[in-house]
């Protein structure tokens, strides 16, 4: 009797803690002539109104859709790629809430990559270091043109 009212214990407190699956989207397959399209859409209805200069990525009428500043359809959510007919990839990357987000990258038909790019809520993110003396305002000069010098001389 003991052991049967461990094993229930044991039952209920595991079924109590049991972690949820997280809700996954929804994957559609697109071909294409010059390309097949595999992404993961997903109902998205807590997505604030979306911003004038974000470009929203959605899925409608079996085709992928970009519009700034707006979308009318199941927004991508999840991981996205592109295969070329020769089924090489030709880009990849992850979409959140319809903005481009992470690293993306594009490869040649060969299989070569062609570019990265990295993507923080819908905006590309420049990976070029700026020095620290060019950051401060204090060592910044003004740049006097020579037509400001003939303004100061005219006055």
């Amino acid at each position: 009797m003991k052991k049967i009212f461990t094993i229930l214990f044991l039952l209920i407190s595991g079924a109590i803690y049991a972690q949820e699956m997280p809700e996954m989207g929804i994957k559609v397959r697109i071909p294409q002539p010059d390309k097949t399209i595999v992404a993961e859409v997903n109902d998205v209805s807590s997505i604030p109104s979306p911003k004038s200069n974000l470009i929203y990525y959605w899925y409608y009428a079996n085709s992928i859709h970009s519009t700034q500043g707006g979308f009318s359809g199941k927004l991508l959510d999840g991981q996205y790629s592109e295969f070329y007919p020769s089924k090489n990839l030709k880009e990849q990357g992850f979409f959140k809430k319809g903005l481009k987000q992470g690293v993306w990258k594009s490869w040649n038909e060969d299989g070569t990559l062609k570019e990265q790019t990295k993507w923080k809520n819908g905006v590309l993110v420049s990976d070029k270091v700026v020095p620290f003396w060019k950051r401060i305002n204090i060592l910044k000069k003004n740049k006097i043109t020579p037509a400001d010098t003939i303004k100061k001389m005219a006055k």
